[in-house]
């Protein structure tokens, strides 16, 4: 692609500063700035960044360089609509390390990678939690959120960032057992129970451009599963993957959110993951409850059934034939006999609460949560797309990918294409305006129901000969 076409939106970015953990000796090193690259996943709580410095100046020697400094970027992006100015916006971290540090030929010159991350981070590593709470588990989350890391972040680095959560239901009472505050916001997400328990149960805690995120999964893309049918009909809706002589004629339509949303570079990072399925206990999976107030047990066994049984998934099909959900099932009872067992001991009450969720919705969701994680590791790709700082993780989006093989007539993947997860995002910024972005996503499910019988009429086939008489094969 031309620089335009990576770059569409004219991401830059407009200065790179250093300062002293003290707030002395600001300094600008956009002389020494060479590639930023900004990480954020949906299963990471903190964003995460590189630098790659050409310091002609010898930082680590006159600056000097500690690894105690505050760094800011500062960058722009064009807004769709042209007629409004772009609005510079800052992004601070903290040194984490500097690494792969290279002396010039003529040594007089270095370079190095910094990786950064967030400055909530240094909270995080510097204390820690225990402590009883009597509350719901997302006032649990926003209590230690802002009593460790919000309100220390914004008096040393003037920073803060709001953390979204999704409500949750029912009371309950939770000695946080000495963790770290991220550690003990993410095991939150395990005992959170939503309001909406049969829509929503696998809870996230992470990090993206803007604020954290205490919210589900499901609640994520409810609204893409919605407007699904309307999003498979809208070209400047979905991302299109097109070879590099597609690219330049699409391109020329002129529509700049289109622009946005070709799709280049496509790697199957995983296809299939049918053993680690089984034993992991995607089909199905147990939970033993011990309850130490009731002096009793609980079971519960949580069972894929050969159509979809969610309501908010990114696929309308399961990722397997019903023949084979039937048989790798273990279909026998009165024994502690699943693909994958668990065990947790509570003192939970198994009666109603107030908030009319019962005990029951607590034992479900762990095994829709391991379900689902199994799912979303079927099918994982990765991808570059034109320069985007809107792109986040947590975004839902809708992707047309090809056939994956060699033949003259390329169509849409009838299974792939559809509703994605953007699970990780690169950000990747270098000077010369020339920016990209990279994406990882992932899906539970097919577009399209699974064929049982191929599609090609093998009984009808006619046999290849060589020239040595022997059948090579079919055709």
């Amino acid at each position: 692609m031309a620089e335009q076409e990576f770059n569409p939106l004219r991401l830059t970015i407009n200065d790179v500063t250093i300062e002293k953990f003290n707030g002395h000796d600001k300094m600008s090193i956009m002389p020494q700035f060479v590639e930023a690259s900004i990480y954020q996943s949906i299963f990471e709580p903190s964003l995460k960044a590189e630098l790659l410095i050409n310091d002609q100046i010898g930082l680590f020697v006159n600056y000097p360089f500690t690894g105690e400094e505050l760094v800011t970027i500062e960058y722009q992006q064009n807004n769709l609509v042209q007629n409004i100015s772009p609005i510079p916006k800052t992004l601070k971290f903290i040194i984490k390390g500097v690494r792969n540090i290279m002396v010039g030929d003529r040594a007089r010159s270095i370079m190095y990678v910094v990786d950064l991350i967030s400055p909530h981070f240094i909270q995080n590593t510097r204390k820690y939690v225990q402590q009883s709470y009597s509350s719901k588990v997302e006032d649990m989350a926003s209590d230690i959120f802002l009593e460790y890391i919000a309100q220390d972040t914004q008096i040393q680095f003037d920073i803060f960032k709001d953390l979204v959560i999704e409500p949750t239901a029912k009371k309950r009472t939770i000695v946080v057992p000495n963790l770290r505050p991220y550690q003990a916001i993410t095991w939150l997400t395990k005992f959170a129970i939503s309001e909406y328990p049969d829509d929503y149960y696998h809870f996230l805690f992470y990090e993206d451009l803007d604020k954290f995120n205490f919210v589900t999964l499901q609640k994520l893309i409810k609204d893409a599963t919605d407007s699904r049918e309307k999003i498979s009909k809208l070209r400047d809706e979905k991302y299109v993957y097109r070879s590099d002589t597609e690219i330049s004629n699409y391109l020329s339509s002129g529509n700049p959110n289109e622009k946005l949303k070709q799709i280049s570079n496509l790697i199957n990072n995983k296809r299939f993951t049918t053993i680690e399925k089984v034993a992991g206990g995607y089909f199905q999976n147990e939970l033993f409850e011990v309850s130490l107030l009731q002096k009793s047990y609980n079971s519960k066994v949580t069972e894929l059934q050969p159509t979809n049984d969610t309501r908010y998934a990114l696929g309308k099909h399961p990722l397997n034939t019903p023949d084979y959900i039937r048989y790798v099932k273990n279909n026998t009872t009165l024994s502690e006999y699943a693909n994958r067992v668990r065990y947790i001991v509570n003192n939970y009450q198994n009666t109603d609460s107030d908030e009319g969720i019962t005990q029951p919705y607590y034992r479900e969701k762990f095994g829709r949560v391991t379900k689902r994680l199994h799912a979303l590791n079927q099918i994982d790709l990765s991808f570059t797309v034109p320069a985007n700082m809107d792109l986040k993780a947590g975004d839902i989006i809708w992707i047309d990918i090809p056939e994956n093989h060699g033949f003259n007539i390329v169509q849409e993947d009838i299974y792939l294409s559809g509703l994605f997860v953007v699970a990780e995002v690169k950000q990747v910024i270098a000077s010369g305006y020339r920016a990209a972005t990279s994406v990882r996503v992932h899906k539970d499910g097919y577009l399209t129901q699974l064929l049982e019988n191929s599609s090609y009429n093998t009984s009808l086939s006619t046999p290849r000969v060589g020239s040595n008489g022997k059948i090579l094969g079919t055709v």
